[in-house]
Order: C-alpha cells, then sequence, then structure tokens
C-alpha cells in the first residue's frame, strides 16, 4: 500500500506514552519519515537535526511544552505546518498561539478523520511554501527530503554541515545572519575556530554561488532568494 504522504516527513511529540504508541503507528502508515517523542526539548533537538516537514505535537508536556516548543521552532522557520493538539479549548491558551501561525489547533482526543484532514492541510501548505522542493534560482534548488542540491539535473555533493547550514539559509532566506548564528549550528567536535567556520562557508559559497550567499564583511551572510 502506497503512503498518503510518502515525500513528507513529520515530528510527533506526546507525553503520554500509549496514545503516542497508538498514533505513531497510525503516521506510520502515512508517512516514510516519522520521528517521534515525549516533551519538547527532545523534540527540538529532533527539529535541529532532520527538519521535519511537519510538526505534530502536543499542548501539555514536561521540561518544555508545545506551545515553548512552537515559539522555539518559529525562531527558526516561520513557515514549517505545526499543529497543536489539547484536552484543554481554554480561551486564553487559544489567544496564546494566534501569533505563533499554527496549521490547526485540534482538541484532543482527536478523530482518524480529522487528522487526516488536517495533515492533508500541512501538505497543501508544504507544497505551497517549497517546504520540500526549494528553488534558490532558475538553475538551483534544495530538496529538503533527499538532502540534494542540484544544478539543473546535477547533484551538487554537500557534507553534512554544508547541508545543516544551507538548509539555516534557506529558512532565513534574503536575511542576514551572524558568523555566531552560523556557528552555534555546527556541533564543538566540528567548530574548532574563526578560519574553519570560514572555509566552511567558503566550499559552501563556492557550491551554491558566491553571487547567492553574499558575504557581508564583519557581520555574516545572507542567501540571496532569485524567484
Amino acid at each position: 500500500m502506497s503512503k498518503h504522504f510518502c515525500n513528507l516527513s513529520i515530528l510527533y511529540v506526546e507525553d503520554d506514552d500509549k496514545i503516542r504508541e497508538n498514533t505513531n503507528r497510525i503516521l506510520n502508515l502515512l508517512y516514510d519519515d516519522v520521528y517521534t517523542c515525549k516533551n519538547g526539548k527532545e523534540a527540538l533537538d529532533i527539529f535541529y537535526k532532520f527538519k521535519p516537514n511537519i510538526i505534530l505535537t502536543d499542548y501539555k508536556m514536561p521540561i518544555m511544552d508545545g506551545y515553548e516548543l512552537t515559539k522555539k521552532i518559529r525562531q527558526i522557520c516561520e513557515k514549517t505546518p505545526i499543529v497543536i493538539m489539547s484536552n484543554y479549548t481554554d480561551k486564553d491558551k487559544l489567544l496564546k498561539c494566534i501569533p505563533l501561525n499554527l496549521t490547526k489547533y485540534l482538541e484532543k482526543p482527536v478523530k482518524y478523520e480529522e487528522l487526516l484532514e488536517t495533515l492533508n492541510l500541512c501538505k497543501i501548505n508544504s507544497e505551497k511554501n517549497n517546504l520540500i522542493k526549494f528553488v534558490i534560482d532558475s538553475k538551483l534548488n534544495y530538496n529538503f527530503k533527499t538532502k540534494k542540491l542540484l544544478i539543473e539535473e546535477n547533484e551538487v555533493i554537500l557534507s553534512k554541515i554544508e547541508i545543516t547550514i544551507l538548509e539555516h539559509f534557506i529558512n532565513k532566506k534574503n536575511q542576514l545572519i551572524s558568523k555566531d548564528e552560523i556557528a552555534s549550528l555546527i556541533k564543538s567536535e566540528d567548530y574548532i575556530n574563526d578560519n574553519t567556520l570560514k572555509n566552511i562557508i567558503y566550499r559552501l559559497r563556492k557550491k551554491v554561488g558566491k553571487d547567492l550567499i553574499i558575504n557581508y564583511r564583519n557581520f555574516g551572510y545572507k542567501l540571496e532568494v532569485r524567484t
């Protein structure tokens, strides 16, 4: 049986073990890649590492709740479809979530038909916002699913660090990103000093195009998207 959302990945966050296991079984029938965890802190680590296309999260959780998780994700990516589920229909909670640009706020328990309808809406939003295949310019595009950068039909080989940085550039396209912000994306064992960072960015600019990743001396870099 073909999967309904085979080209997308989803992060599912739920602290109740039974609900998480049952919903996870359903999601694995729909998606190729399903990431699950039980609190917002774990979810944020997964988001940084894998950049899933869709976030489905409970509101009330230990360590970090769904609201705080969504706030932090929105600082990185404004358009990732996010769905928050809650046992509460508290008006204050609903109003609090409005600025977070949620795809939907669902009341638990969630019926299968409502979940499927919401996930389909997430898929539409992902495709509309170029969150699967992102066009950088007329000849250059990046696929978040396959992690491939293509110049026309030719693949440009990227290292894991280059992929992480490029995805961050795409999520903050046409915005100036400081060197410190870029350095924070790199694991401590990979990031040694300013020269290391400079060399990584140099290699990435050579692959993507120096006219697309602009160097603002002493400030940082910006990916200029021309579509």
